[in-house]
């Protein structure tokens, strides 16, 4: 071998020796490692620590277990000042004391060598949530239906009113729903978001054949998009309406601000509803399920802006009538439904102010303000002799501070009646609002149950200021000067609701309580050309309070999926609405185009109800306490020879109970103004001359009850259905008519126990009972497309305070308005088409024609002229019209705020005849022998 070859191969052997020794020190290092970390490991579980810190920061306690335990500590910088942190231990292992640590702080501990990572551990992702309705064919809900989570396996119970509710982790689901009699039905794609509500109303449809199971599958938005239709499409009767969510994206205050939005419905000042031109006594109103009394005391009209906007939950408009509904409306029945059993867990709170550039900040005048006016109460001021709670006017003169004079009743010390005619001004601020809402829902209740409870505040003050022009109260309406000046509103709106609802697949209870008041003032100053007395300052002040309180009980129970369901509600109302101590005069001005601050009164002065002049002062006062119920059965069946027809019959019974009283007292201030003093002194203690008092008022005291029962069929077969029935109703309204009882003692007046007239005539003017047939046929062009033509009979019964014998100063008719005619109810024969069009959901094009047959219709008449106003009976009348409705929701574009818009249009052409009627007593004497 050559000496370089050897020299070769031992410089291999020697490199192979290295890589030998290396190997083998690699392999004992990592050896030597892993027994160390064995016994760091052992040293964890065993070695002993104690630890006492109190309010530490998290930094700190992980210092103290390095210098313990031997290991280092690694994490973010921002965590080592989570404190306060608090550990006590003596003794235990630093396996021990980490798992302490992350129990209490939600920490995760990686060990890495002789070092330990920490880490926070991650919040798990809030479920979110499907909810919806089973809805059948007609749209109504389908109690008892069975709906399955295909990947979870969940399966739940439709509660007796259609709901249900899954709470699942974010994800795309299937949903399977069977009843029995339908096809099943499956939807997918159904996605769930972190903390967000899914809505999904589903639309099942009979089988065809009860033999084979068909199971129809649909994707997520084709589902909702037929459950959405089944209820807008399926409504037996012509309706519209608007939802919870719809009124929250408005900025609307009340109901009465809400109601506007509803295509056919126009308002009054924002508080009375005008349905197909119809206004006042011709539309109905219903709260939580209960026919509502008319809040206005010379009006048969319920004033909607009392109801805050944030405790509704929906507000349905019905146009036609079936005869499950009050058959006591001509226009539309507008019915009002607060919040229940809430969906979800939830609070909220709202805060704002509202400024109006011709308010805020500028000059604004009222009588005087004392700081309970910002709650609704009414000023102290206002009282009549220290007291608000008067019941009658009986009880004010039993204190026998009046007394009677040459036919003339006078205040004998005119000193005890307050003199609030000063005003006061300041600057008002922003508008304040405030708006609280909670509701909490437990869903573990027995087997299937689930218990919620729902409560909301609502508080408002508004303060307004408007420019104004009226030709009312007997000022021109022409070029010699129409009054002009301004108007002054302060309004404090308070609303509370607080209930409890308990719900299953077979019963649904709840228990509602609201509390509404409002305050609203009203002063207007001004001046112009009077018809009496020349050029004439005016004051007008008109203060009314309203207190309602509600509490309603609410059940359904259906027994099993035969779809029998049962369906009841009690509610009780007391309604106490004031005018306390209102005022109007009008005096002359003693200089030349004086401002309203400089104004120097000279004679006369007028405005009161005695014909020798004098400013008027007047009290009123209505209080109404109603008991309501209603309870129906609903059950379907089959007929053998027609097996394509289904049917369901509905029967039930209805009523309502009314003690309500009422009391109008009017004053007369007579004031000496010949020095001409400022208009705020015109009347202080100085001026005033005497004070008397109307017997002609009003004082009303009525007991009345309604009973009604129906019967009604609702059947379907194919593309028709039919919803017809009969409601009959009993109601004595001879027995609680004030008029005629005030008519018959004038009548028979001086005739003695031996001579009397006969007037049994009029009071059998009108039957007890009545009936109301009504029938409503709707006809499927298309999926999206109706044809509906109805027929009804329904009724206008005079409020009972038509029924009293008055005299009250009405300020939006500019005079007197009196009560001394026997009125009659109205009948209206109703006949209605509508061709309908749901392009998408949400959307609907309309095109309707309606003609109404009105005999008696009631109506306000001027008494020759002289500003007396009084309610009298017409012969006949005919109300005839088209409505064309359109509304387009811009949901489709997807876009941030575009998505949220919906435009409304609606147009009513109408064409109106009245017969009028004269009325003509003819007396007959009935002679009593002894």
């Amino acid at each position: 071998m050559h000496n370089s070859t050897k020299r070769t191969v031992i410089k291999l052997l020697f490199s192979m020796m290295r890589l030998t020794f290396m190997v083998l020190t690699i392999l004992l290092s990592l050896t030597c490692t892993l027994l160390a970390f064995s016994g760091k490991a052992q040293d964890m579980d065993k070695t002993n620590i104690s630890v006492n810190l109190k309010k530490a920061r998290l930094g700190e306690v992980f210092d103290e277990l390095e210098k313990q335990s031997g290991f280092s500590f690694t994490y973010p910088t921002r965590m080592a000042n989570i404190s306060p942190v608090s550990i006590q231990v003596k003794d235990q292992s630093l396996k021990e004391i980490l798992q302490i640590l992350a129990n209490a702080n939600k920490l995760k501990f990686t060990r890495i060598n002789q070092m330990i990572s920490v880490s926070e551990v991650p919040a798990p992702a809030t479920p979110g949530k499907i909810s919806g309705k089973v809805l059948d064919e007609k749209g109504e809900p389908l109690p008892g239906a069975t709906i399955k989570v295909t990947e979870t396996g969940t399966a739940i119970q439709s509660n007796v009113d259609g709901t249900y509710q899954f709470s699942l982790p974010p994800g795309s689901y299937t949903i399977e729903v069977s009843y029995i009699s339908y096809q099943a039905k499956r939807v997918t794609g159904v996605l769930v978001t972190e903390g967000k509500l899914t809505q999904l109303d589903i639309a099942m449809q009979p089988a065809k054949n009860s033999l084979n199971e068909v199971v129809v599958t649909s994707g997520y938005k084709k589902a909702s998009v037929e459950g959405l239709y089944a209820r807008q499409k399926n409504n037996a009767a012509f309706t519209d309406g608007i939802s919870a969510e719809q009124i929250g994206r408005t900025p609307d205050k009340n109901i009465g601000e809400s109601l506007k939005r509803i295509s056919g419905v126009s308002t009054i000042d924002n508080k009375y509803v005008v349905v197909r031109g119809l206004g006042e006594r011709y539309n109905g109103a219903m709260l939580n399920g209960q026919l509502m009394p008319s809040t206005e005391l010379n009006r048969k009209q319920f004033s909607f802006d009392i109801i805050p906007s944030n405790l509704v939950d929906n507000v349905v408009v019905s146009k036609t009538i079936t005869p499950d509904m009050s058959a006591e409306f001509g226009g539309g029945l507008v019915a009002v439904n607060t919040k229940a059993i809430p969906t979800e867990n939830f609070l909220s709170v709202t805060v704002g102010e509202s400024v109006n550039d011709h308010t805020t900040g500028k000059r604004f005048r009222s009588l005087k303000l004392e700081g309970q006016e910002y709650w609704g109460g009414l000023s102290d001021h206002r009282k009549l002799f220290g007291n608000f709670d008067w019941k009658n006017t009986g009880e004010i003169l039993a204190l026998g501070k009046f007394a009677t004079r040459n036919n003339v009743n006078y205040l004998k010390n005119t000193s005890e009646f307050n003199n609030n005619w000063g005003l006061s001004e300041f600057n008002p601020p922003p508008s304040p609002n405030f708006q609280l809402a909670y509701g909490h829902l437990f869903p573990k209740a027995g087997e299937d149950g689930k218990i919620g409870i729902i409560a909301s505040a609502s508080y408002r003050n508004t303060l307004q200021t408007q420019d104004i022009q009226m030709s009312r109260d007997g000022f021109a309406n022409d070029s010699t000067g129409t009054f002009a000046g301004k108007r002054y509103g302060f309004t404090t709106n308070i609303g509370a609701l607080a209930g409890v609802g308990y719900t299953n697949s077979h019963t649904k209870i709840s228990l509602q309580s609201m509390y509404l008041r409002t305050l609203d003032q009203q002063l207007i100053l001004g001046q112009g050309a009077h018809g009496d007395n020349g050029y004439q300052a005016a004051l007008y002040d008109i203060a009314t309070q309203t207190t309602l309180f509600q509490h309603s009980l609410k059940g359904e129970y259906s027994p099993n999926k035969e779809g029998i369901k049962l369906n009841w509600n009690v509610a009780y109302t007391n309604l106490d609405r004031q005018k306390p101590d209102n005022h109007i005069a009008r005096v002359g001005i003693a200089q030349d185009n004086p401002s309203l601050d400089q104004i120097n009164t000279s004679g006369p002065v007028d405005g009161g109800f005695e014909t020798d002049g004098g400013a008027g002062r007047w009290w009123n006062r209505t209080g109404e306490k109603n008991l309501g119920w209603n309870a129906d059965l609903a059950v379907p069946f089959k007929l053998n020879f027609i097996p394509q027809l289904s049917n369901t019959l509905k029967s039930g019974y209805a009523g309502w109970y009314k003690d309500r009283f009422l009391f109008v007292f009017n004053t007369t201030t007579l004031s000496d103004v010949s020095d001409n003093p400022p208009l705020s002194q015109a009347f202080d203690n100085e001026h005033v001359t005497g004070i008397t008092y109307s017997r002609f008022g009003d004082d009303f005291h009525r007991k009345a009850a309604l009973h009604a029962g129906y019967a009604m069929l609702d059947q379907k077969i194919g593309k028709l259905r039919l919803v017809w029935g009969l409601r009959a109703e009993y109601y004595n309204l001879n027995k609680v008519n004030g008029v005629l009882d005030s008519l018959f003692v004038l009548i028979n007046q001086g005739q003695g126990n031996k001579y009397k007239y006969d007037y049994s005539d009029l009071t059998n003017r009108e039957k007890n009972m009545q009936f109301f047939p009504s029938a409503n046929l709707t006809y499927r062009l298309t999926p999206k497309m109706n044809l509906r033509l109805a027929y009804s009979k329904s009724i206008i019964r005079p409020d009972l305070r038509e029924l009293s014998f008055f005299k009250e100063y009405d300020f939006e008719l500019g005079g007197t308005y009196e009560a001394n005619d026997p009125i009659h109810s109205t009948t209206i024969h109703n006949y209605d088409f509508r061709y309908e069009w749901y392009p998408e959901p949400g959307d609907i094009i309309s095109f309707s024609l309606f003609y109404k047959d009105l005999d008696y219709p009631m109506e306000i008449y001027n008494l020759g002229g002289n500003r007396q106003y009084t309610l009298r009976n017409n012969k006949s009348a005919k109300n005839k019209g088209i409505e064309l409705e359109l509304r387009k929701s811009f949901a489709f574009t997807g876009l941030p705020v575009i998505k949220h818009i919906t435009l409304y249009s609606n147009f009513t052409a109408l064409d109106a005849s009245v017969v009028p009627m004269t009325v003509c007593h003819v007396l007959k004497k009935v002679y009593t022998f002894y």
